[in-house]
């Protein structure tokens, strides 16, 4: 092993830094323990630079430039290492009697931030300790400052009067420029251009030389509410994000020079998905987040309809404000519980979040998982919680047994009301009829009228019935075979034989000869018989037969007589009597 190292050691320095190239941040760290001439080594930029390229935020940009020369590679990739996996420590700063929402910007070592209508500048210490007293304080404004901007010449802030004040760091020249007629929510800086966007629906492009000094360039009305504006970089153009409450775009470019539109960014947004944040990292590149709980990442070399990237933010909080760090890093800010987040382009979802919390005695702490809870305790959210899950998995059951048993019972009634509706049809159509249809078969005896309403009349007693059917070859007829042959038949109740027998008939005369009184009964449906007198060719042996209309029956009408019989319209109370002449009255 030592004379493989000694070998390693005794390669130019190219080719060592060739070698090392192809190993990732963990190897090299045990490489540095080996020896003291590799931990010397290693302590090298040269050899951290490959593996810091793909770390999450190591000062590197992607044009190559260092942000923080100063600092060792081999630190920068430890501590942005710890970041990812979450793996860090927190303190308190500055502490505030009243909680204000403050605009912060850090500069180097110096950190700016606002206190109501003041801006203050602390300077940050490398031992981490609490900031007790500011180095400067920048006042002006006679409400909350908005927002503020911080350049390598000038601090420019907005505030809630609608007045935008412009100091020189180095100098106390101080400029306010007035042209907003409501407070001023965003302003951006870059350069000699200067844009700030209000609430009474404008953007304003100023220019900071000293030639058209405090004079407005352009006044752009955007006929909805600007909640953040952002300069590109080659100062062509310019962003401006909108509450979106109109039907308006609430992502659009402008052009710097003549203020006229270019372009608005994303298709159809939902009313109401403002855009809180917009922050450019090259001409092309630029990050918005808003309302919606998005963060989109658009490249105007490939559409200005659609973004190229987008995370959505777990806890669906509206996110306020966003940085970049230029290669992987975001960081954004939400609302919820103070929440700050780290993403990773190269990932759909967030790193990790911190939690900030006061406990005793205004001390803070962090909570990693879950939400603050009592004085310095982290607790879980209902939905990490397994009995959470239990409760509503039993909630769902019983919701769909329920509704299952709602439908079972709403089909069982239905089918009951269109049985019932079936029913009540039949019964109504039942009851349309006026009488039971006639069917030609023999009176049972019950249909027959009683012995007491018979003997009540002063009428002979009734002949005796039969309850036979007649043959199938001979015709039916209701009387009795004796009476049959002897002629005998009924009449109706209170006339007698002599009125009968002399009473003239109309059939008869109508066909100008005698005919022999024959007696025909029919049926009309009840216990009333109609008798009629009719005749069969003088032949009162002959069997007799149905009439029709109580006319007689000619020879050529006999199959005509053993069809069934059509009941009457008039009905007779009638007792039977015997017509012969020898009968004793």
């Amino acid at each position: 092993m030592m004379m493989m190292m000694a070998a390693l050691l005794q390669l130019p320095e190219d080719a060592l830094y060739l070698v090392l190239s192809y190993l990732d941040c963990v190897s090299l760290g045990r490489l540095s323990q080996v020896c003291r001439a590799l931990y010397v080594f290693t302590k090298r930029d040269a050899v951290w630079r490959t593996v810091a390229r793909q770390c999450l935020h190591s000062g590197l940009t992607r044009p190559g430039a260092d942000l923080y020369p100063e600092i060792p590679l081999k630190e920068r990739v430890k501590v942005s290492r710890n970041w990812a996996r979450g793996r860090c420590t927190s303190d308190a700063l500055l502490r505030w009697r009243t909680n204000l929402l403050p605009w912060i910007q850090l500069e180097r070592d110096m950190l700016y931030l606002s206190q109501a209508a003041e801006i203050r500048a602390y300077h940050l210490r490398t031992n981490g300790r609490r900031l007790h007293k500011p180095l400067a304080v920048f006042s002006g404004h006679q409400e909350d400052v908005c927002q503020f901007v911080v350049t390598d010449t000038h601090l420019i802030s907005a505030g809630g009067d609608g007045k935008i004040i412009a100091r020189h760091r180095w100098s106390p020249l101080v400029v306010e420029y007035c042209g907003h007629m409501q407070e001023v929510n965003c302003i951006d800086c870059l350069g000699r251009v200067m844009v700030s966007g209000s609430r009474d629906r404008t953007a304003r492009v100023w220019t900071l030389s000293s030639e058209r000094l405090g004079e407005c360039a352009h006044t752009i009305a955007t006929y909805d509410r600007v909640w953040s504006v952002a300069i590109s970089p080659s100062l062509s153009s310019f962003v401006t994000g909108t509450a979106c409450c109109q039907n308006f775009a609430p992502l659009r470019m402008w052009d710097t020079e003549r203020g006229q539109l270019v372009t608005h960014l994303g298709g159809p947004f939902r009313r109401g998905a403002g855009v809180l944040d917009v922050t450019f990292e090259s001409p092309v590149l630029l990050l918005s987040c808003g309302y919606d709980t998005y963060i989109r990442y658009w490249d105007l070399r490939a559409s200005s309809r659609k973004c190229v990237m987008e995370w959505e933010e777990p806890h669906d909080s509206a996110l306020y404000c966003l940085q970049s760090n230029g290669s992987h890093m975001i960081a954004s800010g939400s609302s919820y519980y103070g929440v700050v987040r780290l993403w990773d382009k190269r990932h759909a979802r967030c790193l990790q979040n911190q939690m900030l919390c006061v406990g005793e005695q205004n001390q803070s702490y962090t909570c990693e998982s879950g939400h603050c809870c009592g004085e310095s305790e982290c607790c879980s959210n209902y939905h990490q919680l397994w009995w959470f899950w239990l409760m509503w998995t039993i909630i769902v059951v019983l919701s769909c047994f329920c509704i299952c048993q709602h439908r079972r019972t709403k089909a069982r009634l239905q089918q009951q009301q269109r049985q019932h509706e079936i029913n009540l049809i039949a019964y109504r159509e039942v009851r349309s009829y006026a009488s039971p249809p006639f069917r030609p078969q023999p009176l049972p005896d019950y249909l027959l009228p009683a012995y007491e309403e018979v003997a009540r009349h002063p009428a002979t007693p009734p002949p005796p019935y039969s309850a036979r059917l007649p043959h199938a070859d001979e015709p039916f007829s209701p009387l009795p075979r004796s009476q049959r042959a002897t002629g005998r038949d009924l009449v109706p109740l209170g006339v007698s034989e002599d009125e009968l027998l002399h009473q003239p008939d109309a059939g008869h005369e109508g066909r100008g000869k005698e005919q022999t009184a024959g007696r025909h009964r029919h049926f009309t449906g009840d216990s009333g018989i109609e008798v009629c007198g009719c005749s069969r060719d003088g032949s009162p042996l002959e069997p007799l037969v149905f009439c029709h209309g109580c006319q007689p029956c000619g020879s050529g009408d006999e199959e005509r007589s053993l069809e069934p019989l059509r009941p009457e319209v008039a009905f007779y109370p009638f007792v039977a009597q015997d017509c012969s002449p020898d009968t004793q009255h």
